[in-house]
């Protein structure tokens, strides 16, 4: 199962549901592609659990821990962009802080659990490098993360008001790393645009 982590927007919510988006359909640190519209949700549905980082199956040979069952995902939405998700909140001690600490801008990124299709992978080419792409994955489980792995969702979070971590493009030269400055510089100027609009 592989696990892509992708900045969490909290889009909508109510006193007991968060709408998070979950996945896009951007490059992401691993080098990837998953396709929104190609993730099955079907056996996903049977058990929509929301996790805390990916305890879905227990540490150190143990098992899971239960307070881990951060919430359930009740709703989804998907298109060909993205992938979002409605988490209702379990009501225990740390569903409860993980919620606040969502709402309040400390947490913010979901992982998508997934096992990909392997006949359905291909590449696509962007900016002259082969970017493989997974068309279809069956969703296993979603988790609440500290670290996001999709760099170009982290921009759709800006609307939340998230804070703003630097202007400068980071020295690091990896195809990665150059989307990300390109991206993190395009962010800067529609925040900028938004808070002159003010």
């Amino acid at each position: 199962m592989d696990s892509i982590n992708t900045r969490a927007a909290a889009i909508e919510q109510t006193d007991t549901t968060t709408w998070f988006r979950a996945s896009t359909n951007d490059i992401d640190r691993h080098g990837t592609i998953v396709e929104p519209r190609g993730i099955d949700t079907a056996n996903y549905s049977a058990n929509p659990v929301f996790m805390w980082g990916h305890d879905a199956y227990g540490s150190g040979g143990g098992p899971p821990d239960l307070e881990n069952v951060l919430g359930r995902v009740i709703d989804y939405r998907k298109d060909d962009s993205a992938f979002d998700i409605e988490v209702e909140w379990a009501e225990h001690d740390r569903a409860v802080m993980a919620r606040d600490l969502v709402r309040a801008g400390f947490l913010s990124a979901v992982s998508v659990g997934f096992i990909p299709d392997p006949d359905s992978m291909t590449t696509r080419s962007i900016e002259g490098s082969e970017v493989p792409v997974y068309n279809r994955t069956e969703l296993v489980e979603v988790s609440l993360v500290p670290v996001p792995s999709n760099p170009n969702a982290i921009a759709l979070a800006r609307s939340i008001r998230l804070p703003i971590f630097s202007k400068h493009a980071s020295p690091h030269n990896s195809a990665d790393a150059e989307a990300f400055r390109d991206a993190t510089r395009s962010l800067l100027v529609c925040e900028s645009v938004r808070r002159s609009i003010r």
